[in-house]
């Protein structure tokens, strides 16, 4: 009898082993498609490494590390690991703060007197460790009132730096704002310095790096020559390349200059959780000693952004500079922990205008679908291409029409296919859903008329006849009037010559907010206004969805018998979009919106 409950227990057992190694091993398949999906079309280079439970799950390695020898990233390739330097350095000043050498609250006037003397006596450590300072100091940024610095091209001094930022001001009390700065994360390492006596590169080896048994991590220069793995650009393009630029680290010494690997990142994480580090109220501080970022409920503690991914906390950083990518994070939750490196942009950043934004895919679609998947859901892949038209199959061209003023042409010739935007007006299959006419015929898109009217004529007559009374007091003012000829003298600036404009979207119930698209030679631009139940304006601010792009004709890429893929990031950074043929129809799918167009008849 005893023999049998064991050979019983022995088999549930073996069964629930079963079914966990299964479990993985279906996990480790769809985090590795979401991969491969991005490496087939450029998307990705760089390292992996994530941990369920303690133990890594995957771990793999894509792309060059040096294209010019064709020399491939392995797991003990060293990135430079950019902004995700911060979470290292707060750790360093709390190791300070643990051996009681310094406080939180310790004002940074007692290392800079001479530093915005009128400002500095109310900054504290933790200020600079949350960027709540509030200063207008800052390097690698510039604001919309000009303030902050770039790198320059020579080494520079914490002295020179002092100099050039004595005469900043405030932009908000300090604990009372947040705004990123890496200057205060490069005055942390100047206070390390300060209070150990020693370089902040030695300082961190032996207090932090050594004790994580991070033996392939260093703030100084690359030590590792033959481990390291080489910034490049053209990530997602055609023309991939090793990208060569002086990176002088003086200038974010504390911010962005650790090099590091996947697994050294991992073993720092690991070591930070189990007490090697800090005192676990020190760690606890690291997550609760917060700023709130003012976007979605997310957070900022002492080197860590506090988020939700799913309704599931998501402690994270994540690091940009020209040629790199970095992101490092947990789910406390699931007990899982996330690296990726990544030695690839898709631009050298100082020519960012082109993509506005979109150098790199780590930071938002990949880590969003790997969550995702890690979460339980099924992977949102790429779709990759398929032979399924063949060159005996005939060329034609079709014209399929999406209103009455907008049409795409589809041609295929041999084995390629392109999709062609054709009208009144030039325009592109990208930015449809901002040049198709959606006003209703109703007294919310009456009114929005009249004020798009008002604004590209500039005859403001009778416009406050249509506004509340809040706003009536604006429209029917000078200062009211003049502001309206400033933004639309803007407007011109940046767009050039005015051509038309059209409602795009009309949104809401009783109250409404009515988008407008004003079309210029150069720039399209978007206002938003808020129409009230009894139909007037209560409110306008700028549309920042409205995009512009000026490709008319596209390269389709076949992923079905009737369904195509079209590559937005080789077009100008713009979105994913995909067509689909069914029966005389044109279905062009951007994001979660379809729009119909109809066959024509030939001529």
């Amino acid at each position: 009898m005893k023999k049998s409950i064991v050979v019983i227990i022995g088999l549930i057992f073996g069964f629930n082993s079963f079914g966990q190694s299964n479990s993985i091993k279906e996990l480790k398949k769809n985090i590795n498609q979401v991969f491969e999906s991005y490496v087939h079309y450029n998307r990705f280079t760089g390292n992996v490494l994530i941990s369920q439970n303690n133990k890594i799950i995957y771990k793999k390695s894509f792309g060059y590390a040096n294209i010019e020898n064709h020399k491939k990233n392995t797991k003990n390739s060293i990135f430079n690991i950019a902004s995700v330097t911060k979470p290292l350095t707060a750790v360093g000043i709390m190791k300070l703060v643990d051996a009681g050498k310094l406080s939180l609250e310790t004002s940074i006037n007692t290392f800079f007197p001479n530093f915005i003397p009128d400002f500095s006596k109310d900054i504290t450590i933790r200020h600079l460790l949350n960027h709540s300072s509030g200063m207008q100091a800052n390097i690698g940024r510039i604001d919309d009132e000009g303030n902050g610095l770039m790198p320059g091209k020579n080494t520079i001094a914490l002295n020179d730096l002092l100099k050039i930022f004595k005469d900043s001001k405030l932009k908000f009390k300090p604990g009372k704002g947040y705004e990123y700065n890496n200057f205060g994360y490069s005055l942390l390492a100047y206070i390390i310095e300060k209070v150990s006596g020693q370089t902040y590169a030695e300082y961190m080896k032996q207090a932090v790096f050594t004790p994580a048994n991070m033996k392939n991590t260093t703030a100084d220069n690359f030590k590792f020559i033959r481990k390291r793995a080489f910034p490049h650009t053209g990530l997602g393009m055609n023309e991939f390349k090793k990208f060569s630029y002086p990176l002088l680290f003086s200038w974010v010494i504390g911010a962005g200059n650790i090099q590091s690997t996947t697994g050294d990142l991992y073993k720092f994480m690991e070591a930070l959780e189990n007490g090697k580090l800090l005192k676990p109220a020190s760690v606890e501080k690291l997550y609760s000693y917060t700023q709130s970022r003012g976007v979605n409920n997310s957070k900022y503690g002492l080197g860590w952004r506090i988020e939700s991914k799913r309704n599931e906390k998501w402690i994270n950083h994540t690091g940009l500079l020209p040629g790199f990518t970095s992101l490092i994070g947990s789910l406390p939750k699931r007990n899982i922990k996330i690296i990726i490196l990544s030695n690839a942009t898709t631009t050298n950043l100082n020519t960012e205008s082109t993509f506005a934004g979109k150098s790199q895919f780590v930071d938002g679609k990949i880590i969003d679908n790997v969550i995702a998947v890690l979460q339980g859901e099924k992977p949102k892949l790429l779709p990759l291409p398929v032979t399924t038209y063949r060159k005996k199959n005939a060329d034609y061209s079709r014209t399929y029409a999406l209103d009455a003023i907008h049409s795409l042409q589809l041609t295929k010739q041999g084995n390629e296919y392109s999709l062609k935007s054709i009208g009144k007006e030039s325009w592109s299959v990208f930015t449809y859903q901002f040049s198709k006419n959606a006003k209703e015929n109703n007294k919310a898109s009456e009114t929005a008329l009249f004020f798009a009217n008002a604004m590209s004529s500039q005859n403001f007559k009778g416009l406050s006849e249509y506004a509340n009374n809040d706003m009536k007091g604006f429209f029917g003012s000078k200062e009211g009037m003049q502001q309206l000829k400033n933004i639309w003298a803007n407007f011109n600036k940046k767009g050039g010559k005015f051509k038309s404009y059209n409602i795009y979207k009309v949104a809401g119930e009783s109250d409404k907010t009515v988008h407008i698209r004003f079309h210029f030679k150069k720039n399209d631009i978007g206002l938003v206004l808020g129409i009230n139940s009894v139909n007037q304006i209560q409110g306008m601010f700028k549309d920042n969805a409205v995009k512009t792009c000026p490709i008319q004709k596209v390269k389709l890429i076949a992923i079905n018998e009737h369904e195509f893929f079209i590559n937005g990031h080789q077009h100008n950074g713009m979105q994913d979009l995909k067509i689909k043929i069914a029966n005389e129809e044109l279905i062009l799918i951007d994001g979660n919106t379809s729009f119909k167009a109809t066959l024509l008849p030939s001529l």
